[in-house]
């Protein structure tokens, strides 16, 4: 887990978690970023997160995010129900991206949602904010 780490610039920060998995005995929720307070500007952040190959393709067993501004849920995904510009679902380290606007002084925080036929699959989160 990281926190925010401010470009020479100033006018960027970025964040990672690296690569994470789970216990397999144990079906968990694991924070990929936690920033407690994302400064004193307005940003427009980019969230990417990272799936590696599937343990098990069975219904319902897909690796996923949760994105929370100041403890509310704004963002969810499954690598499952996203697919690429072809039609076809994702299922390892395809790019995916999403934009969100986050009001500055927020927590924000990345979530990986797991099932425990995945938990061993290796996951991760890369995020870059620009200050408005």
């Amino acid at each position: 887990m990281s926190s925010q780490i401010l470009l020479s610039g100033g006018d960027k920060w970025y964040s990672y978690s690296g690569e994470l998995f789970g216990d397999v005995s144990v079906p968990a929720s694991i924070s990929m970023i936690n920033i407690v307070n994302t400064g004193l500007r307005d940003s427009l952040v980019d969230i990417q997160p990272i799936f590696g190959t599937l343990v098990s393709s069975a219904v319902g067993s897909s690796l996923g995010i949760e994105v929370k501004l100041d403890n509310v849920v704004v963002l969810t995904c499954d690598q499952f129900s996203v697919t690429n510009w072809g039609g076809t679902q994702l299922s390892t380290n395809q790019l995916l991206r999403y934009s969100l606007f986050v009001p500055r002084n927020s927590k924000l925080e990345v979530i990986s949602l797991n099932t425990s036929t995945n938990n061993t699959q290796i996951r991760g989160c890369n995020v870059l904010g620009y200050y408005l």
